[in-house]
């Protein structure tokens, strides 16, 4: 059975990884985990990465910050990426990424219908609103953006699905249903507990160098 930490356990172990490494290379770590398997969803649902439709739905902070940086990643590598900003601010290194990448960046507090436009012709949307210190439930603009994901977009989170209680998988309002979520260090109480766990979908556990204990 897979290790499962909770909230404060997760903070705490990311705290003692960071006497020894930065912020920056853990967040590149987690970044690069979520490209590969943003790849791969892309190439199981349209064959190809190069011209797939990417929209990374990004919060304020951290979270937000690694799906800016895949999707950096994704757009080097050919994919059409459009970060909308769900936040009040975007995560600098990440935004700077993207941003030198080339890849799109629209607000969707002022310009929501480009984010709409961009997550309506999607092929994979890649959810970053929200990490492990998020509460059930999504706020405007995000939870209009998760409502216009269409069926046929693959949906990747990021650490855990936006809108669920971390640690006790409870649902309350809008929330992200993902089809696969990429997970660091270990799993969260929300991915193994329900109602939370059926939104999760395939779960995959990167390791970033975070120790567990």
């Amino acid at each position: 059975m897979a290790t499962v930490m909770t909230v404060q356990q997760t903070r705490d172990a990311e705290a003692r990884a960071m006497r020894t490494v930065s912020e920056r290379t853990l967040m590149a770590r987690a970044a690069d985990a979520v490209a590969a398997e943003a790849e791969a969803m892309l190439a199981e649902r349209t064959g190809r990465i190069r011209g797939a439709r990417v929209a990374v739905l990004a919060g304020s902070g951290a979270n937000g910050g690694d799906a800016m940086l895949a999707g950096a990643r994704l757009h080097y590598r050919g994919a059409e990426v459009t970060v909308a900003l769900v936040g009040s601010s975007g995560h600098e290194q990440g935004l700077g990424e993207a941003q030198a990448a080339g890849a799109s960046v629209v607000d969707a507090r002022t310009d929501p219908s480009s984010a709409s436009a961009a997550v309506v012709s999607a092929d994979l949307v890649i959810d970053g609103i929200v990490g492990i210190g998020g509460r059930p439930g999504l706020r405007e603009p995000a939870s209009t953006l998760v409502a216009a994901i269409p069926h046929t977009a693959a949906v990747l989170a990021v650490d855990v699905p936006s809108g669920v209680g971390v640690d006790d998988g409870a649902i309350d309002g809008p929330h992200v249903k993902a089809d696969a979520t990429v997970t660091f260090t270990a799993a969260k109480p929300c991915l193994v507990t329900e109602p939370a766990r059926s939104s999760a979908g395939r779960v995959v556990i990167a390791d970033v160098g975070v120790p567990r204990r």
